[in-house]
Order: C-alpha cells, then structure tokens, then sequence
C-alpha cells in the first residue's frame, strides 16, 4: 500500500466501476467514474490543487495571501483542503440557496463564508467575489474556476488519462454534466486528440434547474471555458429526472 506525504497527493485516479444492473443493453458496456472517492468527495479537488498549483507556480499567488473564490460548495471545499495543506486562508462567496451543510463544512474545514442573495444563485456569488478582489486586490487571489484554463487543463492531463488508460483507449461516448465546463471540455479535447470518432454528449441542465453546481447556459453567465463546438450531443435534462436517475443508481448498483 502506498503511503501519502499528504491528503492532496490523494486527489484522482478515481475507479472506473462498471454500471451491470441499469444497463439493458448487453452489446454495451457502461462504466461511471467514482470522483467520490476524492477526499472531499467531489471532483472539484482536482481543479483546485491544480490551480493553486498554477498559480504559485506563476506567482500569482504568494504566502499572506487569502485565497477568494464564489461556488455552489465543492470548489470550495477542494480550495479550503488546499488550503489548509499549503497554508493559505480561504474566503468562500456562496448563494444562501445552498445547503446548510456545504456552508458548515466549509467552515469546519477553517474556510470564511460570504452568503450571497439566493434567487440571483450562482451568478449573484460571482459578482460580489469580483466586487471584494476589486475592493483589495493585494490582499485576494481568485482562482476564477469559471475562466481558468487550470479548470480543464486538470482534466486533460489527468481525469481524462485515467479514462483513457482504464478503458485501454476502448471509448465511443463520454457522458458529462455541465457546470464550470471545465470537466467535459478538459477530457473532451484529450479523448478527440486520441480519437476523432468519439462521441462527446453534454447532459446539460434545463432552465430553472435546482441542481447545486450545474449551469444552463441559457440563463447564467457562460463561462469563459465553455467551448460549444467541443460537444457532439446535448440532453436537457430535468432537475427530477437526474435525481429519480440517481435513486436508482444507488439502489440497483449500491
């Protein structure tokens, strides 16, 4: 067994675990990638070790710096462990339309909340993270998710080799939501450079969606990583069919 010099060295190579049950069709094989299995629970870890990364790298960030960055919680959660890890404060701007629990385990991780009005969702969170880094810009640094090319670079070099590497090149569709974008855009162009012939599907959330994390594009502010022309097929899907779809996950596949 492998020993870990830190909790961050335990983010990806997440399982690929074979959906049998719902599947009914036996000429096709279907597998879901367990991002859960992160230390947060969320695939959002990787984007934010890798942008911190980055921007130290970069030194965009530097020691006394608070790390600032608006979400619907798992970005933040994965910047708060990040955070803990390297030694930087982090300051979260959430709508109050998210859980009570996202806001108390960012706090029990040591993050500061800032709760934004909950019928301007995820957007209102963006527009007062970018008015507070305006206010003191020496004192943040905001990773911007929703523009960082980190975000999808995170998935092309490693979510996306996972795949590759697990499946032994054996891919013809890759199924993702939409959020940031930054997953499927990241693995879309890794999977199309091995391969033209797969196929990208976005299950893309319908308008007046209640889903923490997901954007319809219609009617958020896009994201400066989102790249249409990367995506083959979308799927509107409703809030009540995702989550009737993930009961059933769990009750026929464990």
């Amino acid at each position: 067994m492998k020993v870990y010099q830190n909790i961050l060295e335990t983010i990806g190579n997440t399982p690929l675990v074979r959906i049998n049950k719902l599947n009914p069709n036996p000429n096709v094989t279907i597998y879901a990638k367990l991002e859960g299995w992160n230390p947060t629970g969320s695939i959002k870890d990787r984007i934010a070790l890798n942008m911190i990364t980055q921007a130290e790298a970069e030194g965009k960030l530097t020691p006394g710096k608070t790390i600032l960055e608006p979400t619907s919680g798992n970005t933040g959660i994965g910047l708060a462990i990040t955070g803990i890890v390297k030694g930087y404060p982090v300051e979260i701007v959430m709508s109050r339309a998210v859980s009570v629990e996202r806001v108390k385990l960012l706090e029990a991780y040591g993050a500061k909340v800032t709760l934004t009005p909950a019928n301007m969702g995820t957007d209102g969170a963006i527009m007062k993270a970018r008015e507070m880094i305006a206010a003191e810009p020496d004192k943040y640094f905001m990773p911007d998710q929703f523009s960082n090319e980190h975000n999808k670079m995170a998935h092309y070099r490693n979510t996306a080799q996972e795949i590759w590497e697990a499946t032994g090149g054996n891919v013809d569709y890759m199924v993702c939501a939409l959020g940031t974008s930054g997953t499927i855009m990241g693995i879309s162009t890794f999977l199309k450079e091995k391969n033209p012939k797969i196929k990208v599907v976005s299950a893309h959330p319908e308008k007046g969606h209640y889903i923490q994390g997901l954007k319809n594009m219609r009617e958020a502010i896009v994201p400066a990583i989102y790249d249409p022309s990367r995506i083959d097929t979308t799927i509107m899907v409703e809030s009540e069919t995702a989550i009737h779809m993930a009961r059933e996950i769990v009750q026929h596949e464990g």
